[in-house]
């Protein structure tokens, strides 16, 4: 009876006092309430102000909502959109700081269409998760999945928003068409790498991570920051051959960004094609070190060696920020192999065509290298695999199929037209290889999730024992103390 009491109270206008200084903070006297005091925590300094008329009455919605879930109430409509408003595009509740029991909050950038997602139901891992991506029809697709997507340009966000305070993880996929052999390779220029070598330099000075050995005072410590803005940084990718490269500049923005304004973030993932060059890891990692992030691993795992249908190799980044990665990403007992033919049903023999008739030779020979072996793992699919079709009779792949060899349920529901839809299954992120690099890296136990998620991705098919070795363990990841 006291809840709903309190209820219909919270329901009322609320009457608070702004009192303090822009650097502070706003303290907001509840008098309605008691000895209740709450902080809201916004500062001028950041645009952000929900009392804007300081030292008078103002209604602050914010409080009035952590008051609600304070109780166990709803929060009111009028009250939650006026939330939404302020928050935008991120979720209003995300305001309200999470309580004792409440889903940690993990940003997903350059999120797609669900495969990073689909890799934690893999494992039951549950978040708060929000995804951002340019692509409406990758959000349509995740959206229909059931998975929570802002479209929206990367590079207009601030990872500084309030409404990220609370932020525990975060997972960056750069697109890696500026890295990889299926793309134009464009980031591997002598001067897209020097643009990306001072993009990240500029992240870490943005961010107050230089460390000064000697002050001109004797003095040591950390430079404050340079000033420059999240904007200004990335407008620097616009002098790249193809600013795209530049985007691998927000693997540090996010989780720097975030760490700036006090959030509890604690975990980094990141995907990237391995074509990725030593030189920009070995910046990234540096640079995380420097800000205090206790541990980073890179590891190249390919998608058949964890039984997916077709191979896919790619780059990823574990970062721990206290710690050490509790986990492992190499399975106990290796993966057996799931031939393409296999996972989609077909009798044996059967061979795909993945760019049709490809002529002849100068010396008469046909020109190889479009055809493979469906009697094994598929090669990497590509968004061009919406034109591979079976030899003996033409038959083409749907996207249920496509999304299966690379390790989705068939019932994903890709959105879009085909094309779209195959370049999406072609960009995103293997659901059990981000399963078990999820897994590793917040310490939860993957392999029989993985195991599980496979069975129901290709229920009824059999699989061969492998030929490959497992992933190894990297020999000498690379450390620092916080």
């Amino acid at each position: 009876m006291a809840s709903m009491v309190t209820l219909e109270r919270i329901a009322e206008p609320i009457r608070v006092t702004a009192l303090g200084t822009a650097t502070d903070g706003m303290t907001h006297l509840l008098a309605d309430h008691a000895d209740n005091t709450a902080r809201c925590g916004f500062t001028d300094w950041h645009s952000y102000v929900i009392c804007v008329d300081w030292l008078e009455e103002r209604t602050c919605p914010v409080c009035i909502a952590d008051l609600a879930v304070e109780v166990g109430a709803e929060i009111p409509d009028d009250v939650l959109a006026e939330l939404d408003a302020i928050a935008a595009p991120w979720p209003g509740r995300w305001l309200v700081r999470p309580r004792a029991g409440d889903l940690e909050r993990v940003v997903g950038i350059f999120a797609g269409p669900g495969g990073w997602d689909a890799a934690l139901d893999a494992i039951g891992a549950q978040y708060d998760a929000v995804g951002v991506d340019f692509s409406r029809d990758a959000c349509a697709t995740a959206e229909r999945a059931g998975y929570r997507r802002i479209v929206a340009d990367v590079t207009e966000l601030d990872p500084e928003h309030p409404a990220l305070r609370w932020t525990a993880g975060v997972i960056v996929s750069p697109p890696c068409p500026s890295w990889s052999t299926a793309g134009k390779r464009t980031g591997l220029t002598a001067e897209s790498l020097q643009i990306l070598a001072d993009m990240i330099t500029a992240v870490s000075e943005a961010a107050g991570n230089v460390w000064v050995a000697d002050a001109g005072d004797g003095s040591e410590g950390y430079a404050e920051r340079s000033g420059a803005t999240w904007a200004e940084i990335r407008a620097m990718a616009a002098a790249m051959p193809d600013k795209r490269a530049g985007l691998m500049a927000e693997v540090l923005i996010w989780p720097l960004g975030l760490q700036l304004q006090g959030a509890p973030v604690s975990w980094l993932a990141m995907e990237q094609s391995d074509n990725l060059p030593e030189t920009v890891r070995e910046e990234i990692e540096t640079e995380l070190a420097v800000a205090g992030w206790s541990q980073q691993q890179w590891v190249e795992l390919d998608a058949a060696h964890y039984g997916v249908a077709t191979h896919r190799r790619r780059v990823f980044l574990m970062a721990s920020r206290y710690g050490a990665i509790p986990g492992s990403v190499r399975p106990a007992q290796t993966f057996a192999e799931q031939t393409l033919a296999a996972a989609l049903g077909w009798g044996p023999g059967e061979r795909v065509n993945t760019r049709g008739t490809r002529g002849l030779t100068a010396s008469g020979r046909p020109k190889g290298g479009n055809v493979f072996s469906a009697d094994r793992a598929g090669w990497c699919l590509t968004g061009k695999a919406r034109g591979w079709f079976r030899e003996s009779d033409g038959y083409r792949l749907t996207t249920a199929e496509g999304g299966q060899l690379v390790g989705f349920l068939p019932t994903h529901p890709w959105q879009g037209s085909r094309t779209s839809a195959f370049q999406q299954i072609g960009d995103v992120v293997s659901p059990p290889v981000g399963a078990a690099v999820l897994g590793a890296l917040t310490g939860q136990e993957w392999q029989d999730g993985v195991r599980a998620h496979l069975g129901r991705t290709y229920e009824g098919t059999p699989a061969v024992p492998a030929q490959h070795t497992a992933p190894d363990e990297p020999a000498a990841p690379y450390a620092l103390a916080a």
